[in-house]
């Protein structure tokens, strides 16, 4: 048995998953296995695999694109390993990158997930993530995007939830929250598998030596209007499902408030939504948020459903509860005018 699973979900871009897995296997620790589950891809992804890496991983391919959520679910139910690491195609790793991963889950047994220290491939000074912030309408970004990497992230710390990119898991955790719900797709299910687990009183240790490297949104493309869509879709899920009731009453004041600031942001062509406005028109963007609310209400019953399955099972309750919202709660300035 290995002691780690890896697992990559994969939809095309050959040369990226390449790059990954030469990494991969040039770990220092080498007590894994690698499970690639490819969603559909139409290039030569996984002919390269097979030809480059015989015998050294194990292939799950599926006929179309069933997104992020699904891929790396399928794949942490064929996990062998009583770790699980989830690492994104578009990502290189450090040579000692898994084995210190590993020695903190050993040395940390009160952690049930490790977030990496993820730097930005292009500008590899500068932090991706360092795990993830909430931003009170159920929306997230990564804790120290943008921020030089200067050390000031350079100590390990608790942090609310890692960020999907490059998360490890023990597989006890992920027996005892389950898996992403596969209705998100992609983007913000990392969160809403982090705070569930949060609510049943695992804890998140954030790992800074040895980085990952991202390219981030190689999929979708960064500022896509598919990215968008699932953004706004995926957050009022995680909203309607996670918050306590007294924060998800006030979540429209907190969607308001971004609204505006987000506003803001794109007639001054800062932030994410300054990119968007370059890109597309005012009306298309509107277009991205009707759509959005559409699509997440016609899940309402479903959801509501998991709502009430989360909240009576969940085992921090009360003043903690609502602590975990506060403590590792976002501003909406650093939301609305950072990239």
């Amino acid at each position: 048995m290995p002691k780690v699973s890896i697992i990559i979900a994969h939809h095309n871009g050959e040369d990226l998953l390449r790059r990954c897995l030469d990494t991969l296997f040039a770990q220092t620790f080498e007590d894994f296995e690698v499970l690639l589950v490819d969603n559909g891809s139409t290039d030569e992804s996984v002919n390269m695999v097979r030809s480059r890496f015989p015998e050294r991983m194990s292939i799950l391919e599926n006929d179309s694109n069933l997104g992020f959520a699904e891929a790396n679910n399928q794949g942490m139910a064929a996990a062998k390993g009583e770790l699980v690491l989830l690492l994104n195609n578009d990502t290189e790793c450090s040579p000692s990158f898994l084995g210190d991963l590993v020695a903190a889950a050993d040395n940390h047994p009160e952690y049930s997930s490790f977030a990496c220290k993820v730097l930005i491939h292009s500008s590899r000074g500068y932090i991706d993530s360092t795990g993830l912030l909430l931003y009170l309408d159920g929306i997230c970004r990564s804790r120290g995007w943008l921020e030089p990497d200067d050390g000031r992230f350079d100590e390990p710390v608790e942090v609310m939830a890692p960020c999907g990119c490059a998360a490890l898991f023990r597989r006890s955790c992920l027996e005892d929250t389950g898996f992403f719900d596969p209705r998100y797709f992609a983007y913000l299910e990392d969160l809403d598998l982090g705070i569930r687990a949060r609510l049943l009183g695992h804890r998140c240790l954030y790992v800074p030596t040895s980085p990952v490297y991202h390219v981030k949104s190689s999929t979708t493309g960064k500022h896509s209007r598919e990215k968008a869509f699932f953004v706004e879709r995926n957050r009022i899920w995680n909203a309607l499902k996670l918050l306590p009731f007294s924060l998800l009453l006030a979540s429209p004041f907190f969607t308001f408030l971004r609204y505006t600031c987000q506003g803001y942001a794109a007639m001054t062509y800062r932030g994410v939504s300054g990119n968007f406005t370059r890109d597309y028109s005012h009306h298309q963007l509107l277009g991205i948020l009707f759509r959005a609310y559409g699509s997440a209400l016609r899940e309402l019953p479903a959801v509501l459903k998991e709502r009430r399955r989360i909240q009576s099972t969940k085992r921090v309750k009360g003043w903690k509860c609502r602590g975990i919202f506060w403590r590792w709660r976002l501003p909406v300035l650093e939301l609305a005018l950072k990239d």
